[in-house]
């Protein structure tokens, strides 16, 4: 088995059809959000909510928590490249979120404009991978994870603000994404999921 027959197989191991349907049931749920809020909330808010609704999801967490239980020895695949299989499908599953928000604003008649929906993606796309590194914590760790997911939200929906804003949101997103990555590479490469006797 080479790397990427390894990467497709676990991605079709994380689509499944609870996966389908959580994604279905968040994006019904912003879609009311967005649908009910969208035309007192501005474009920077819904940014921030999105991100958090991603960094925070419980659906997203359940589902990559059973990560602990998998034994990676017999796949082709290093820390880095297992953390990449593993974040495919979390970040796929966030873009229920701000879809869903976007397409209740546009419902209401108060549309999401495309800088703040692509913020929004970033966003929830970061969040999803810095706190996928919570799933191997517990307690107060795994909280500081989400929190840090939190503050990487924060800040590319205010560089959104900046005079040159998606541009500045999606460099913070690619620096952020990518070191959030490396770091749950580091976490796989690390972890031994063989109790011991």
């Amino acid at each position: 088995m080479n790397e990427l027959r390894a990467t497709v197989a676990i991605v079709r191991h994380h689509i499944d059809r609870k996966f389908a349907l959580d994604f279905a049931m968040q994006f019904v749920l912003l879609g009311i959000l967005g649908y009910v809020f969208a035309p007192t909330f501005g474009n920077v808010l819904p940014v921030v909510v999105c991100g958090a609704l991603a960094a925070t999801n419980a659906a997203e967490r359940a589902h990559a928590a059973t990560l602990r239980g998998v034994s990676w020895f017999a796949m082709p695949l290093f820390g880095r490249q297992l953390a990449r299989a593993h974040a495919i499908a979390p970040v796929l599953g966030a873009l229920a979120i701000p879809l869903g928000y976007a397409t209740g604003a546009a419902l209401r008649g108060a549309p999401f404009p495309s800088q703040a929906l692509t913020g929004a993606i970033l966003a929830s796309s970061v969040a999803v991978l810095v706190s996928l590194s919570s799933v191997f914590r517990d307690g107060l760790r795994a909280a500081l994870y989400v929190g840090i997911a939190i503050g990487a939200v924060v800040t590319i929906a205010f560089g959104e603000l900046a005079p040159h804003g998606l541009a500045l949101a999606a460099t913070l997103a690619l620096v952020e994404g990518f070191f959030a990555l490396r770091a749950f590479g580091e976490t796989l490469a690390r972890y031994d999921p063989i109790p011991a006797v």
